[in-house]
């Protein structure tokens, strides 16, 4: 009887004692603190910047060549000089020429003086017709003499005309202003119609990249080309509407504010207006993706239901001063009591 009454006390202190393990495990449980540190989103957020491969290419690309058969006199630019626009950079020996468009004068004069010589004729026939001196046949003779003249006429002015501008190719001018790349003939070379004798690439360019098709463009986000220690603000010329089979790429040119130079590699750099967090930020609760906040001392978990893991979070609907949990929030969980350290 003395055993079973000391076995019934021994129960009783071990029921009380899970009773107050049970009590303890219970209120850690509901008043568990988590020690945080915490930024607004204002701090932490980051624009979304992609970045591709370009180049700063000429909008033009010429080769200088003779417009007439004849040798070269003198070449005025050397590869990498810069030219202006109407510079006349390559000289040929243009007597042939000459003597042509004289020839074509002198044609002309004769051509004017033989209009003149067939008018006075007809006009004296017409008179002696009217006394029945002359016969009408003859009359016509003489009006279609006048008609003939006149169509030499013509055609010696337009071969004038033709000399001239074989005289005018004498010259080679730049018609851009360009750079020169390479010197394709030499002085003392006798160049036919069409022989490239300098190559040049205007001093305009644009931008150009490619970007993967499905790569949206905003208008609106600020686009920038840095090669070294350029960096050069670019606007949107256009964006070709045709894709590249084989690198499924579609073709971006813009047009630089600043000046640079032809050919120039470099980096195109997109930031646009959209506002993301590092893609670290990014939790997972409850097979949902989403980041923990800081609300009134409680941690709050704030879904991103199209986040995608590995990737920068979108916080452009979040207000800017919401406080994120930096330190601590892979440990938080929804409702933890948070002690921020500072």
């Amino acid at each position: 009887m003395l055993h079973c009454r000391k076995q019934g006390v021994v129960m009783a202190r071990i029921g009380k004692m899970l009773a107050a393990g049970l009590y303890f495990v219970g209120t850690t449980a509901v008043s568990s603190e988590v020690y945080v540190t915490v930024a607004p989103v204002s701090e932490l957020q980051e624009r979304v910047t992609a970045e591709f491969p370009a180049s700063a290419e000429p909008i033009e690309t010429s080769l200088l060549s003779s417009g007439i058969s004849a040798e070269i006199l003198s070449i005025r630019a050397r590869p990498g000089d810069r030219v202006p626009k109407g510079m006349t950079v390559v000289q040929l020996d243009c007597r042939e020429t000459e003597f042509r468009r004289d020839l074509a004068l002198q044609d002309l004069k004769q051509a004017e003086i033989q209009l003149q010589f067939s008018q006075r004729q007809a006009a004296r026939i017409a008179k002696l017709a009217e006394t029945n001196i002359a016969s009408e046949e003859l009359k016509d003779t003489r009006a279609t003499e006048v008609q003939q003249s006149r169509v030499a006429l013509n055609a010696s002015e337009v071969a004038l005309k033709e000399a001239e501008l074989q005289v005018s190719r004498c010259a080679v001018s730049v018609p851009f202003d360009a750079v020169i790349v390479s010197q394709l003939a030499s002085v003392g070379t006798r160049v036919s119609v069409g022989h490239p004798i300098l190559e040049i690439v205007s001093t305009a360019v644009d931008i150009r990249a490619r970007v993967p098709f499905d790569h949206a463009v905003d208008a609106t986000q600020r686009v920038e080309f840095q090669s070294g220690q350029q960096t050069v603000v670019v606007e949107l010329v256009v964006e070709s509407g045709a894709v590249d089979t084989g690198t499924g790429t579609r073709l971006l040119r813009f047009q630089p504010q600043s000046a640079i130079d032809p050919g120039i590699p470099g980096v195109l750099r997109m930031r646009s207006q959209t506002r993301v967090l590092p893609a670290d930020f990014l939790v997972e609760r409850n097979r949902q993706y989403g980041i923990m906040a800081a609300v009134d001392g409680k941690a709050e978990f704030v879904e991103r239901p199209n986040a995608t893991l590995g990737q920068p979070v979108r916080v452009t609907d979040l207000a800017l001063d919401l406080l994120l949990i930096r330190e601590g929030r892979f440990k938080a969980r929804h409702g933890d009591t948070l002690v921020i350290r500072q």
